[in-house]
């Protein structure tokens, strides 16, 4: 007879169909996980009062057939890791919450679960302002090392995560479906980059599990609560944000909140936010470090050895501002590779992009 443990008999649970959270967790309330399955028949009554004759019956089917080695030769074979909360790698902030993951599944560098984090959400369909916002932020953010934690959704929590890899900085997906899934698709090459960067994708969800609608309230719990604070770039009304930052101040978190055009529909909610939390507006990413404790002294600016490219570019820009076509002749190089080091040039403080894809000198 299998011996389970506390981890295996919360996988058996979360295989169960037709068994939400909130009845795990009842069942959690009887026994210990590993005891309430070893001892199925001496639970019987207690079980079958919370989830009914036929779910038990269902249940007892799994255990008989041995159903778990399938599901753990599957996560095995897709690289995933449960990690159950009676686990010493479960963090420890999201225990505190109400009806927490049982499970959470994880690809990637699991580490980052014990990192001090920073969550990032937003509009799906934010304006160029929102993105240069998100952008400019994580940057400092990054810099200041901490994990950004975001969504994996369109707009802004994509923005977040992209400006993550692109330094090579720690980023955490929470998404709202199974592992095996890229949801939404256009992000397959950006799940890429953030397990080839050392990042993590985490999920409640086991394998297989579509990306239904009522998964991503479920799912914004999970983001607020592994950060001490919450950024909010850009936020419509009516907005799924919303959801993430109630989360956040039942929570008791921090949110961080940038002011948006009084006339731009992608930052209304955003306005609104402020003007019922004043306190929490911030215009610079200092503004969130220092709540945060974290001084970056300037970053104490290294002397910066310049490339011969970067020469080139600083040159032609001493005589005023320059296209992005006018760099790329200048150069030599393709579009992605000036990209590349127009990059690493603003991130060092030496040239500012303006609109119409021009720069200048900082």
């Amino acid at each position: 007879m299998i011996n389970y443990s506390d981890t295996d008999a919360l996988l058996l649970l979360n295989m169960l169909e037709g068994l939400g959270l909130r009845r795990r967790h009842k069942l959690l309330q009887i026994a210990a996980p590993s005891a309430l399955i070893n001892d199925i028949d001496g639970f019987e009554n207690e079980i079958i009062g919370v989830i009914g004759r036929e779910l038990f019956e269902k249940l007892k089917g799994l255990i008989k057939v041995g159903a778990l080695q399938s599901e753990k030769d599957s996560l095995y074979k897709a690289g995933v890791k449960a990690i159950a909360y009676t686990d010493a790698g479960y963090p420890e902030s999201l225990k505190e919450i109400f009806e927490f993951p049982t499970v959470l599944y994880c690809i990637g560098n699991v580490e980052l679960l014990k990192t001090r984090c920073i969550s990032v959400v937003g509009t799906r369909n934010p304006s160029r302002y929102g993105i240069n916002v998100t952008r400019d932020f994580v940057a400092e953010f990054a810099r200041a090392g901490l994990t950004v934690v975001s969504g994996f959704a369109r707009g802004i929590d994509s923005a977040a995560h992209k400006m993550a890899v692109e330094l090579e900085a720690p980023t955490v997906a929470v998404i709202a479906n199974g592992l095996d899934i890229c949801y939404p698709a256009e992000n397959r090459g950006l799940r890429d980059k953030i397990l080839s960067t050392n990042g993590l994708i985490v999920s409640e969800y086991r394998l297989g599990t579509q990306a239904a609608t009522y998964n991503f309230p479920e799912r914004n719990r999970i983001i607020s609560a592994l950060s001490e604070g919450l950024f909010v770039p850009e936020m419509t009304v009516k907005s799924g944000t919303m959801i993430t930052v109630n989360h956040a101040l039942e929570q008791g978190k921090s949110i961080y909140v940038v002011p948006s055009n009084i006339n731009s529909p992608t930052g209304e909610g955003s306005n609104q936010l402020l003007k019922s939390m004043q306190g929490s507006i911030v215009l610079s990413a200092a503004d969130v470090l220092a709540d945060y404790r974290i001084c970056l002294d300037e970053k104490k600016k290294e002397n910066y050895q310049l490339s011969l490219v970067e020469q080139q570019i600083i040159t032609e820009l001493t005589r005023g501002e320059a296209h992005v076509e006018q760099l790329i002749e200048l150069t030599g190089l393709s579009v992605n590779e000036l990209a590349a080091v127009t990059l690493e040039m603003e991130m060092n403080d030496l040239i500012e992009k303006t609109t119409g894809n021009y720069y200048i000198l900082k």
